[in-house]
């Protein structure tokens, strides 16, 4: 596989580009409009992404919610990449942010689909599962050591 950068959102071509990808990955299969991957938190967070070939193939977002707490969201990795370790890397970056902030736990909520990914990085489910955009999904969170 060819060499993949993990970094930052630089500039606002890649946060548009991001926002495409993330579409691509999370909303269009659901049948839903571009615009439907954003809210009105993503002034306030930290986007990683992960390039290929000067293309944006996988994506995740940080978000400080409180002195302690960080929530992981948007976390998409185009099909054809999947399995590779790309999207490990990247919640593996978004944790040692999270240390940096001095957090104490992060959460995020999985697709029940995605709950062993999630454990293999040591989250643990929280509550009971939900719809959400018409799909199970569940919290989970992890509990950082300094």
């Amino acid at each position: 596989m060819p060499q993949v950068d993990i970094h930052p959102v630089k500039n606002q071509q890649e946060l548009e580009e991001m926002f495409y990808q993330r579409w691509l990955v999370l909303r269009s299969p659901l049948g839903m409009e571009i615009g439907s991957e954003r809210d009105n938190n993503e002034d306030d967070a930290l986007h990683l992404i992960a390039m290929c070939d000067r293309k944006i193939i996988a994506s995740a977002r940080l978000r400080q919610l409180s002195l302690e707490l960080g929530s992981i969201s948007y976390v998409a990795v185009l099909p054809e990449f999947q399995n590779r370790g790309i999207g490990t890397k990247l919640i593996e970056n978004l944790i040692a942010k999270a240390q940096e902030k001095n957090l104490k736990t992060v959460r995020l909520l999985s697709r029940i689909n995605a709950i062993k990914f999630y454990q293999k990085l040591g989250f643990s489910e929280q509550d009971k599962p939900f719809e959400f955009l018409g799909i199970p999904h569940i919290f989970m969170h992890l509990d950082i050591q300094p």
